[in-house]
């Protein structure tokens, strides 16, 4: 990795050899000014269509870092520091300044926000960019024949380091200023109110020796747990200084006034006055209650030839604290540059270690769509993105319903399995604490702030809850082979006021095993059981935005008998599930439960088929997405509620991923025709027409733009799930197309970070949408293509009892390795594609025969628990 201005001198190569040399820019290119450097850093350019960015910390601790500059952090509701939209006024902002010789400055903004003309230099040269490592952000800013390189990142102790390392790329000497404002917010709260001033207080404390310390800022903010008890988080930000050669510290002003930086309640950091002025009028060095103080400073200093300046801020903090003396060591002990640059080291070398279990790299791409390069990079930032979605502590977008969704992390831990298996067990074993006594999983909760309170639940009915954990314990048991975890005790809630959705720890407390269960039970409960024998959607099912097929013709009752087919086929794929999980479990001890579920199953098959596919007068079949009350009307039939014929895409794809293609595959060519007549330029749509404005019976999807989201756009989730469908059914050439579609380095503009999944691709040309996606980082469309990747291009299917290896044939690579760890065993994979028709397996140099699947259409490989019973098994699979 080299030392810290190696690294600053590698970053600033790389810009300037991507602006020269054409062909290195195409090969490392991205949308959006983005480039994939070596290492697998982000090198991200300012733009005005959209805004990279990149979390740093872990098990739910996350720093944000923004291309722009924007940046904000927290942990669950605790946020250190508060998030600014776009346009408003960062919450951390660096400066230089430059004597402009009539007794005033002009400052430059060190990083794209605050964005202003009298802050950026109207002459010179002038270049600012963004690097995202592994395990640090780098805001690195060339002006006045000097280099400034803001380097942020958090350590395992949820410490944040700021560190400014300037460089005098002249021989002449500089004088000029730096200056920082940092405004932490350090509340649980959402955001701030007209009260959060009064109970907060920032003061400046003058160093105890001059050295190379600066002095520190206390901020205190005092918060009421609950009635009867107050307390104050507490941080703190210790700030040191570091010249070389003969280069020098002149002199250094602090404030804690935010009014003194910007000018007063009028100004603002676009403008701020004391950087014109070069210094403070006041020098304020404690703020309280008549407003919301800030850390900020101003360092005047002389910098000789070819020489560097150091200045290091450390912002620690503590929580809860019933007096300051708790908090008293963050003013204590040594921060040294090189204990600095030490800790940023090993938490890269640590993020390198966390990676280990998984690996995938390509070899040579057959298409320039898909680079090699760029492909192999993107796989592992979907492996931070996955890793960052399933060990969420809420609150992500910070927003009232920005909960833990049940559904949400189930489905990426059951992609996080695949490398980091001990935190997916303790993030599922947390989430069950959580069911409530009936097996009824919330939509979403949060982890209480402390013990003596109770957690905000989403009690919302989304009927899909429950099929997620299933699912995802099934395949944490596959992969790890670790059944005690269904012995583990868990507990539950109870429901105190539904309509309120206030909820209280249950006594009851049993095993994992018995949770399933209990969901089990809760969602064959909801069958249709008088006319469909279905599984009734009742708020909602996935489709989030589909919520109006639960609602009662009945205006005495909250829900009716409405459908979700993809729900009810997501039961049927559980129940086979539950009953193979009985069955190596003990299948003598369990075997009442194992027949109750395989004959549920069958019965649930058998109405599947009778109900969910309907025919038209031409004799041609659908599957639908549901129906409402009474099956009065459907959604993705023949004739919706708005009279438009209308495709849907999960049902057709739950219909094979479930499992129940297998079993007759009749509906084949139905599904597929439904796939073409979704497929756009994005990849799948939800639904090949938009739902009008005030349709129906179909809830709040209407409100939705036509062409975003859910409303007939390519919801990227949804499109994915189709992806795994067409390997499953052994379309491997049209499952590339759609995947290279969707991934997101594939196309000419994005609005999001271009090297993570999106959860959208929008389009609607009256709207002028084209390609814009509503977020990216936060979605679960990371974690299904990262188990297509997983399952079907590596073509890794753990089982109870063993493993099917089962590459994709056709693949747009002439090869592959990749390492991955099953039960133990690491699997050293090497694919060629060789060309020779007849694929070929060998095990530890042992040629092997692969058993044909009609269903798959290719060769593959069985290998049982006992060939993994080894520390290493090298596999070649050569076609």
């Amino acid at each position: 990795m080299g030392t810290f201005k190696e690294k600053i001198q590698e970053l600033s190569k790389w810009n300037r050899e991507l602006k020269n040399n054409k062909i290195l820019k195409e090969n490392h290119s991205l949308p959006g000014n983005t480039y994939i450097l070596d290492d697998n850093d982000i090198l991200s350019l300012p733009r005005d269509d959209g805004d990279c960015r990149y979390p740093y910390g872990r098990d739910g601790f996350n720093f944000w870092a923004y291309t722009s500059g924007y940046m904000h952090c927290n942990e669950g509701l605790f946020s250190v520091f508060l998030r600014a939209n776009e346009g408003q006024e960062p919450k951390v902002a660096f400066f230089a300044g430059f004597p402009t010789g009539n007794g005033t400055y002009e400052p430059v903004s060190l990083l794209s926000v605050p964005a202003a003309r009298s802050l950026t230099p109207g002459e010179g040269e002038f270049e600012q960019f963004t690097v995202f490592s592994r395990s640090s952000v780098y805001y690195i800013t060339e002006t006045h024949g000097m280099r400034f390189t803001l380097r942020i990142f958090p350590d395992r102790d949820r410490k944040l380091y700021f560190t400014l390392y300037i460089e005098n790329l002249e021989a002449e000497k500089k004088e000029f200023y730096i200056s920082s404002f940092i405004n932490p917010f350090l509340n649980h709260s959402l955001g701030e109110d007209g009260e959060s001033r009064w109970f907060r207080e920032v003061s400046y404390i003058e160093a105890s020796s001059r050295n190379n310390d600066l002095g520190s800022f206390k901020i205190k903010v005092n918060e009421d747990i609950n009635r009867t008890t107050s307390v104050s988080n507490i941080g703190v930000i210790r700030r040191f200084i570091g010249v070389s050669g003969d280069s020098a510290l002149i002199r250094h002003e602090e404030s804690a006034s935010r009014y003194e930086y910007v000018g007063g309640s009028r100004g603002s950091l676009h403008a701020p006055a004391a950087l014109t002025a070069g210094g403070f009028r006041h020098k304020k060095h404690i703020c309280a209650f008549t407003e919301a103080g800030a850390a900020a400073d101003i360092i005047h200093l002389r910098l000789q030839g070819n020489e560097y300046i150091r200045y290091d801020a450390v912002l620690g903090y503590r929580i809860h604290c019933r007096s300051e003396d708790e908090a008293g060591y963050l003013l204590s002990g040594q921060f040294t540059p090189a204990g600095i640059d030490l800790r940023e080291s090993e938490l890269h070398q640590q993020s390198v270690m966390d990676g280990k279990d998984l690996t995938l790299k390509a070899d040579r791409s057959n298409t320039v769509l898909l680079r090699e390069g760029i492909f192999n990079s993107f796989f592992e930032h979907l492996k931070t993105q996955v890793e960052f979605c399933s060990l969420i502590k809420g609150y992500v977008q910070l927003y009232a319903g920005s909960l833990i969704g049940i559904r949400d992390i189930f489905q990426a831990l059951e992609g996080l399995v695949y490398w980091q298996p001990d935190k997916v067990r303790r993030k599922m074993l947390e989430a069950m604490e959580f069911v409530l006594e009936d097996g009824r999983c919330p939509r979403q909760y949060t982890l209480p702030t402390s013990p003596e309170t109770t957690p905000v639940m989403d009690l919302r009915l989304f009927i899909d809850q429950g099929v997620w954990v299933i699912s995802a314990m099934s395949t944490y048991i596959r992969v790890t082979g670790d059944r005690k975890i269904l012995s583990e005790v868990c507990g539950y809630y109870e429901i105190v006021d539904e309509k309120k959705s206030l909820v209280r720890k249950s006594k009851c407390r049993d095993s994992l095993l018995e949770h399933l269960f209990k969901i089990m039970k809760f969602l064959l409960s909801n069958r249709d059981i008088d006319q469909t024998g279905c599984i009734k959607v009742l708020y909602g099912d996935w489709n989030d935005a589909l919520d109006g097929l639960g609602v009662s013709i009945d205006p005495n009752k909250e829900y009716g008998t409405g459908v979700s087919v993809m729900a009810s086929l997501q039961v049927y794929q559980n129940l086979n599930e539950m009953a193979q999980l009985l069955l190596h479990l003990n299948a003598a001890k369990y075997a009442e439960e194992i027949r109750y579920y395989k004959a549920a199953a069958e019965e649930l098959r058998f109405n599947l088929q009778k109900y969910a596919v309907i025919s038209n007068d031409c004799r041609q079949k659908r599957i639908v997405h549901g129906w409402g009350d009474r099956r009065s009307y459907f959604v993705g039939s023949f004739d919706d509620p708005d009279h438009v014929s209308r495709t849907g895409l999960t049902s057709n794809v739950f219909w094979v991923l479930s499992g129940l293609n297998s079993t007759d595959r009749y509906m084949e060519d139905t599904i597929l025709d439904s796939f073409r007549a979704l497929d756009t330029k994005y990849g799948f749509k939800t639904f090949d027409h938009a739902f009008s404005p005030n349709t129906p019976g179909v809830g709040r999807i209407p409100r939705l733009p036509a062409g975003t989201a859910e409303n007939g756009a390519v919801y990227v989730h949804a499109s994915a799930f189709a992806v795994m469908a067409l390997f499953q059914m052994g379309r491997p050439k049209e499952a590339w197309e759609q995947l290279t579609k969707l991934f997101p380095f594939t196309h000419r503009t994005i609005s999001c970070s271009p090297y993570v999944m999106p959860n959208s691709y929008g389009f609607n040309e009256e709207k002028g949408i084209d390609g814009e996606s509503m977020l990216d980082w936060q979605t679960g469309s990371s974690n299904v293509i990262l188990k297509t990747l997983i399952r079907f291009v590596m073509g890794i299917e753990p089982d109870f009892d063993g493993i099917w290896l089962q590459p994709a044939e056709g693949l747009p690579f002439k090869g592959f390795t990749f390492d991955i760890k099953i039960k133990g065993c690491r699997l050293k994979v090497q694919y060629k594609n060789s060309g020779k028709g007849a694929r070929t397996y060998f095990l530890n140099d042992i040629k092997r025969e692969g058993i044909y699947s009609e269903a798959m259409k290719l060769n593959r490989l069985w290998i049982s628990d006992g060939d993994l019973k080894t520390s290493v098994l090298n596999i070649l699979v050569e076609d």
